[in-house]
């Protein structure tokens, strides 16, 4: 028995909801997709190509950095303006539609 997770005898009543396993799955593609453009996007940016060390150099860190910084506040700049402008995402932005359309298929 655990402090933190509790009996086993509590989770031989748990139900499974494909449902809500089905949004996490499409949550979890969503921000593996935006993290992956973001690696792709700050190491073609910051990195050198020719590896002559393991390590990152200190120019390349700090890029890196200032890199995954711009790209967080951009989206977030982004999310905030289409709140504000009340547009909805389903209709006008490709990955809200994908999203929606794996919403309805499992309805």
């Amino acid at each position: 028995m655990s402090v933190f997770l509790g009996t086993s005898a509590q989770y031989s009543l748990a139900t499974i909801d494909p449902e809500k396993i089905k949004l996490a799955e499409i949550q979890f593609s969503s921000m593996a997709h935006t993290f992956n453009k973001l690696l792709r996007t700050c190491e073609l940016k910051c990195l050198v190509h020719h590896y002559g060390e393991g390590e990152l150099t200190k120019g390349e860190s700090e890029c890196i950095d200032r890199c995954v910084s711009k790209y967080v506040k951009a989206n977030l700049v982004v999310g905030e303006h289409f709140q504000s402008l009340r547009v909805d995402p389903f209709r006008s932005m490709p990955e809200y539609k994908y999203i929606n359309n794996k919403l309805q298929d499992i309805q």
